[in-house]
């Protein structure tokens, strides 16, 4: 078993602070229904973080969920989903069923809503149609009779379907944060008031035909907002279904070195016992049994101090284990464990520009919006009050932020769902306007661009066989997380191994090391090797991996490579937007020849990773925005800084987890088509908020001016909103 761990008493003060807060803390995953717009998310959160006992409040619009981390000793799990229901928004724990059926639930209600606003506004709209046409020529006491029967008609729009409206803007008023929903209301309101007020009047215009469009078609944009949302979710859902490639060491009963074996995460099922090594992703949502664990959780909190866990704790699918390897008892399928892993994935993908885009709607547009509406009522004032109360409620309607607000969510949340139907998982939507100003690209060699393979081994020492020789390489590189370790291991012969393994430490980009059955190996490049029994200066000079112990070199491993299918597809679309450069921690040598295959010219051999780090930092210096593709722990250091960084799948678990972009499909062309895609969606993007900011820049002068009444304006608005979401549909999210 491994030895080494990392103890209580090498971290910092801070890190035990935070390792006591964890201890008494949970953190669950709540549903959130009838959020409408980025600024819902923001007040859901602002009230969740008011409670003692709440650490962090995560609420993501996008994906409708909300992420809690808080002490169930001082609030309940009850408690927050209870504020959440006062705020008007449904919630309820996290589950397939509870979610399937809120689901029937909202899309029962969005239709019957729509379907009745949209039959009362035709109805309305027919009543309405004889006073346009016949003018003063209408008998007078056919008149009013259809401006009643048209009231009696709106009624049940007003009153019923536009009460999700009304909730929405108490929320805001309660919240002092005016938003969409108070822009809406006041539109409604203002115009059924006036509308009214003229009729009992007897003189005046009547906008009863354009309330009822603007609830009717408001309704149906919120609708197939809806629908886009559950539709990226399902393509979530499907993705996380056909995860199941990765490999995961299992193993029965209490003797993990006699019984452990490489299988499939698809066939872990609850009960299983798996062996996780340092760098490695817990595959499944499981239980500690042996000891303590360190894991960096930031992938799944947003945290970046390792979190310890003792034993009989839970550990979350997606978490990295950052100390000794660990044993776990799985309780979840990968189905199960993948699909709440992405899903967070999506809600950190989203958020931060979301947020940014609702506080500034909801901060400076609607005071501006309401002060060019009241503005423009006393300007117009001394023209009469039906004509100051038209154009205010025609600002008031068109100018309503709602295409502004789906601008850019509804688009992220596309393209998160795009390109994970693609086998790309985007952790940072951020990244996306990176990469398609992006003009260099480095690239890793061995597992990115090449597969290695063992050739054989040579100047075995006389005291070892060829079959012992390759299991000890295969022992020692089971603490390996590298794609050559994968190949050692692989060369292992079947035989049962009975072996007393002890403190196996990896040094990446160096080589490994550990005590079996008593005698300390050194397994790598020969510097490495030299620590423990000096080469011959000519023997170390090679390009080959030894193995050695303290009695000196026991055989010389000579490795060989094969490009990936499609690597040179891949290097020849990237020549195409810029620079490509190799960076390999192998030989120089080796690295020119695959440069040579690949028509690279400019390559660096050998380079550590604060080389590999630095080489980003000089091209950054020199203008360029730089991708790196890379797959070891190596690369992390180079990630870190690069403009994106994106991981291939055979990447390490610890390199993923700091990688921008991750490959989850095995083939090279997917990087080029992310690129691709990433271009397309920057496009909608920026189309979308140019449509939305150009048209209520260019409609309310028009409205102020009189150009447009509230019923033009009431079309206009929606036609509006609609134009965004139909945009961003087109963005494919199956790969057909």
């Amino acid at each position: 078993m491994l030895n080494h761990q990392i103890t209580v008493g090498d971290l910092h003060d801070a890190e035990l602070a935070a390792i006591k807060i964890q201890a008494t803390t949970t953190t669950r995953t709540f549903d959130v229904f009838d959020m409408h717009c980025a600024a819902c998310a923001t007040l859901i959160e602002d009230k969740l973080r008011h409670f003692q006992g709440v650490l962090c409040a995560r609420v993501h619009y996008s994906t409708q969920r909300a992420r809690v981390s808080f002490n169930p000793a001082i609030v309940s799990e009850e408690r927050l989903l209870s504020a959440i229901d006062d705020l008007g928004y449904s919630a309820s724990a996290e589950s397939a069923r509870s979610r399937a059926d809120a689901v029937k639930h909202q899309r029962r209600r969005h239709i019957w809503q729509f379907g009745l606003a949209t039959l009362c506004a035709m109805q309305v709209m027919m009543l309405t149609l004889p006073r346009f046409l016949a003018g003063t020529e209408m008998e007078p006491e056919l008149g009013p009779l259809l401006d009643w029967a048209a009231l009696v008609l709106l009624l049940p729009v007003v009153l019923v379907c536009a009460r999700s409206f009304y909730r929405g803007a108490m929320r805001e008023i309660r919240m002092q944060r005016p938003g969409m929903d108070m822009a809406i209301v006041l539109g409604i309101v203002s115009a059924f008031a006036g509308s009214v007020w003229h009729l009992v009047a007897g003189t005046g215009a009547l906008y009863f035909d354009s309330v009822a469009m603007f609830v009717a078609l408001l309704l149906g944009v919120r609708w197939l907002a809806w629908e886009q949302r559950e539709r990226n979710q399902a393509a979530i859902q499907r993705a996380a279904s056909s995860a199941t490639t990765a490999v995961v060491m299992r193993f029965r009963g209490d003797h993990r070195d006699q019984n452990m074996q490489a299988v499939a995460v698809s066939t872990v099922q609850p009960g299983d016992r798996l062996w996780i090594r340092t760098g490695e992703a817990i595959p499944v949502d499981c239980v500690l049994e042996s000891g303590n664990a360190f894991c960096d959780e930031a992938l799944l909190t947003g945290e970046s101090a390792q979190v310890r866990h003792a034993a009989g704790e839970a550990l979350i699918a997606g978490a990295i284990n950052c100390g000794g390897a660990i044993t776990v008892r799985a309780v979840a399928t990968i189905g199960e464990s993948t699909e709440r892993r992405l899903l967070s994935l999506a809600d950190e993908s989203t958020k931060p520009e979301t947020l940014a885009l609702a506080d500034v709607v909801a901060r400076y547009f609607m005071p501006t919006l309401l002060a060019v509406a009241s503005l423009t009522f006393f300007v117009m004032l001394p023209g009469g009050v039906a004509i100051a109360l038209e154009r205010a409620i025609a600002v008031l309607i068109i100018s309503c932020p709602c295409a502004l607000a789906l601008a850019a969510p509804t688009a992220q949340a596309r393209t998160f769902a795009g390109l994970l139907s693609r086998g790309i998982v985007l952790r940072r939507v951020a990244v996306l306007d990176c990469l398609e100003r992006a003009d260099c690209f480095l690239l890793d060699k061995t597992g990115t661009l090449t597969t290695p393979n063992l050739v054989g081994l040579t100047g075995l020492r006389a005291d070892f066989t060829q079959t012992q020789a390759r299991n000890l390489i295969a022992i020692l590189e089971s603490s390996a997380n590298h794609p050559l370790s994968s190949a050692l291991r692989a060369d292992a012969s079947p035989e049962p191994r009975d072996l007393n393994v002890q403190d196996l430490r990896w040094t990446p980009g160096q080589g490994v090391c550990g005590i079996v059955n008593g005698t300390e190996y050194h397994l790598g490049r020969a510097e490495f090797v030299n620590t423990i029994s000096k080469l011959p200066k000519a023997e170390s000079d090679g390009e080959y991996l030894w193995l050695a112990d303290h009695s000196g070199p026991i055989c010389a491993i000579e490795v060989g490579e094969t490009l990936r299918p499609g690597a040179i597809e891949l290097v020849a679309k990237l020549k195409r937007r810029g620079m490509v450069e190799i960076l390999s921690g192998d030989h120089e040598h080796k690295t020119k020849r695959i440069a040579a295959l690949l028509g690279v010219h400019a390559t660096t051999g050998a380079p550590t990773p604060e080389k590999k780090a630095l080489r980003v930092e000089s091209l950054q210096q020199a203008g360029h925005t730089v991708v790196m593709i890379g797959d070891g722990v190596n690369d992390s250091v180079g990630f870190a800084g690069a403009d994106v960084a994106i991981a291939v799948r055979s990447a390490t678990d610890a390199t993923r987890a700091s990688a921008d972009i991750v490959c989850t499909s095995d083939q090279l062309s997917t990087i080029s088509e992310c690129i691709d895609y990433a271009e397309r969606a920057r496009r909608v993007m920026k189309s979308n908020f140019a449509w939305a900011i150009a048209y209520n820049v260019i409609a309310i002068p028009f409205a102020v001016a009189g150009f447009i009444n509230p019923l033009v304006a009431s079309i206009g608005m929606a036609a509006s909103s609609a134009v965004v979401m139909l945009n961003v549909m087109r963005l494919d999210v199956s790969t057909a």
